[in-house]
């Protein structure tokens, strides 16, 4: 039995064919002739809602999440972080409170809470945007009748931090030359890709193939938003795929605490003190890149795969060009006009 004390109460936690099944009960004998009774309807296929349900006939957030995440999220890129989110969010409301009682006013509290701990607004908005995906689960089927206004945080963006190529440099310079070349290489892919590292994780080897007009490329089937998306590889990202090619998911060793530890090291090397350096810039940097170089934003946006273009207009600002070609644009038929009129 997986019974546990949880303050004053005992939870019933355990899985079963991937499904998380938790309940909360005032006494252990509860919580174990429960999940003993689930088990067994479990095994022989019979049955088991009404045991989800509270007595009440409230749904509680544990259940909603869990449901939830395993229509939308379960074996997906972002599985990970909606399971870190859950496991938050259960932490704070109690895996049994019912969601109908969590209102605008607890998600005030809660988002209190959340900059307490000193969590950035992104951040902040990532457990938020867990619950508002929930309410509206809910609400579509039934369980709730209506979505508690949610006030997510407003995200600045008024300064677009990303590594110039001379901090590029010295980044690899002191990764290999204290013998880190494989998170080198993992940086070198990043920058040259802007692959999210879970995206990057969960390629397999076959997701390299050649392409008789670009060359190699990646088909990225587990994406953060789930829209797959193919990268055509630049020479020095194909170099590093190949480099890390010893293992069948070459670039899974690059968990977040190896890139934490290694990314330790480099703020402790080059730039302790600049708390936007961090090893995402890479994503920004391979965006930013693109749009200095004048690639139009439609392919940008593919590229990285933004849901939305007010991702991707973020950098427009970088190209300073993209004004100048708009002056001329605006000029033009003024000139035209002018040389009709001469003639």
């Amino acid at each position: 039995m997986s019974i546990r004390n949880n303050g004053s109460n005992f939870l019933a936690d355990f899985m079963s064919n991937g499904v998380r099944y938790r309940k909360q009960f005032p006494t252990h004998e509860e919580a174990a002739a429960w999940e003993a009774e689930l088990k067994k309807r479990i095994r022989l296929n019979l049955p088991f809602q009404e045991l989800l349900d509270n007595k009440e006939g409230k749904m509680d957030i544990d259940t909603l999440l869990t449901r939830t995440y395993s229509r939308y999220w379960e074996g997906t890129a972002n599985e990970r972080t909606q399971m870190v989110n859950i496991r938050l969010i259960n932490d704070y409301f109690g895996p049994t409170c019912p969601v109908e009682d969590i209102d605008t006013a607890a998600l005030d509290n809660f988002i209190s809470f959340l900059e307490k701990r000193g969590l950035a607004a992104s951040t902040i908005n990532g457990r938020l945007a867990t619950l508002s995906k929930a309410f509206s689960y809910a609400v579509d089927r039934g369980y709730l009748s209506k979505r508690p206004k949610i006030e997510r945080k407003k995200v600045s963006n008024q300064r677009l931090r990303f590594f110039t190529e001379e901090e590029e440099h010295e980044i690899l310079d002191v990764l290999r030359a204290d013998g880190r070349d494989e998170f080198a290489l993992f940086l070198e892919w990043s920058i040259d890709t802007g692959i999210r590292p879970i995206e990057s994780r969960n390629l397999p080897q076959t997701s390299l193939r050649e392409d008789p007009e670009l060359g190699y490329m990646v088909d990225l089937r587990k994406t953060k938003n789930a829209y797959p998306r193919t990268i055509p590889l630049p020479q020095r990202a194909y170099e590093a795929f190949v480099a890390l090619n010893d293992d069948f998911m070459p670039f899974a060793r690059f968990t977040e605490s190896n890139i934490r530890k290694h990314w330790r090291f480099v703020r402790e090397a080059l730039n302790e003190n600049d708390p936007e350096f961090v090893f995402y810039l890479t994503r920004h940097t391979c965006a930013s890149r693109m749009v200095q170089r004048n690639i139009p934003l439609h392919v940008v946006k593919e590229w990285m795969g933004h849901k939305t273009y007010e991702m991707t207009l973020r950098y427009a600002k970088l190209s300073p060009k993209n004004f100048l070609d708009a002056k001329l644009a605006l000029e033009q038929p003024r000139d035209i006009e002018h040389l009709a009129l001469s003639h």
